[in-house]
């Protein structure tokens, strides 16, 4: 059973969620650093296939993406999406 159930969650403390989304980014960019970035390499070298350059460049795209985010988040960039205020769940989730 997945974790996550639809429902929005409880309030979160906006540094307590901070923590949790710098965590997941940084989880998510050991992943592309240490997994699939050296796998594309090895395909693109392998192959000489141009979906396996795109698929190098879309994880590129990504890896460039997630550090931005987690800069912004590091700098407070990003603190006024982490505010008390809770946005309003969407209709299908009420």
């Amino acid at each position: 059973m997945a974790l996550w159930d639809g429902r929005p969650p409880d309030a979160v403390a906006p540094a307590d969620a901070v923590a949790v989304v710098h965590a997941f980014l940084t989880r998510c960019r050991r992943w592309a650093l240490e997994q699939e970035l050296p796998r594309r390499h090895r395909e693109v070298d392998q192959t000489w296939n141009a979906a396996a350059a795109a698929r190098l460049h879309a994880w590129c795209a990504y890896l460039e993406f997630t550090e931005h985010a987690l800069r912004e988040l590091e700098a407070g960039a990003l603190d006024d999406w982490f505010g008390e205020a809770q946005p309003e769940p969407p209709a299908e989730q009420r």
